[in-house]
């Protein structure tokens, strides 16, 4: 078994639509949409999840449901990704090739298994860069952090690994009912495969 078949890259969000939907063409003429999606609430605190979603085979159909009714729960099944600006900020998003409406807790999650670079301790838990390899794809780097209280296993370089985590708040949801932190992916589960 090849290295990529090994690596796996899932995203699931479950929300509302907010804001204005965008219609784009990208440079290969393939047209698009992007929009953010709510999931607020206690899994992920205070965050919306940017999403995209390629051809209008797909959001056409979205788009007219979005339209009979704009407050319709959504899950959204796709890819989780991640890119850096040129201030090297770490920005997620979700690629979306399947839909349905479903009255769920809102939440932004996804599912990785990739090779670990760098897994480092901070103030709070850990920092681990992740590279994941899929068929016919280009190699996806991911900054994934884990407080302390939830790491269980401390994955080393080149440790093939499986992540379950959520795109959240640091405090999703404090005993007052507030949330506070950056948005980022947070691991929720750790398993080292090798």
């Amino acid at each position: 078994m090849s290295a990529s078949e090994k690596h796996f890259n899932s995203g699931n969000v479950f929300g509302r639509v907010v804001d204005e939907i965008e219609r784009k063409t990208s440079n290969g003429d393939k047209e698009f949409i992007s929009f953010q999606v709510n999931v607020s609430g206690g899994k992920c605190g205070n965050a919306r999840a940017y999403c995209r979603m390629w051809g209008a085979e797909r959001f056409e159909p979205f788009l007219a449901a979005l339209r009979k009714n704009p407050d319709v729960k959504v899950w959204l099944k796709g890819f989780f990704g991640q890119y850096w600006n040129e201030r090297n900020e770490v920005f997620s998003n979700f690629t979306c090739f399947e839909w349905q409406e479903r009255d769920s807790e809102p939440r932004a999650a996804f599912i990785l298994k990739g090779l670990v670079e760098v897994a480092h301790a901070t103030n709070s838990g850990q920092r681990i860069l992740l590279t994941v390899k899929r068929e016919g794809q280009q190699a996806e780097k991911f900054e994934l952090w884990c407080q302390a209280e939830k790491l269980i296993d401390e994955p080393a370089a080149d440790s093939l690994v499986e992540v379950k985590g959520y795109l959240r708040q640091e405090t999703p949801e404090d005993e007052f009912g507030g949330s506070t932190g950056p948005v980022r992916a947070y691991v929720e589960q750790l398993r080292i495969l090798s």
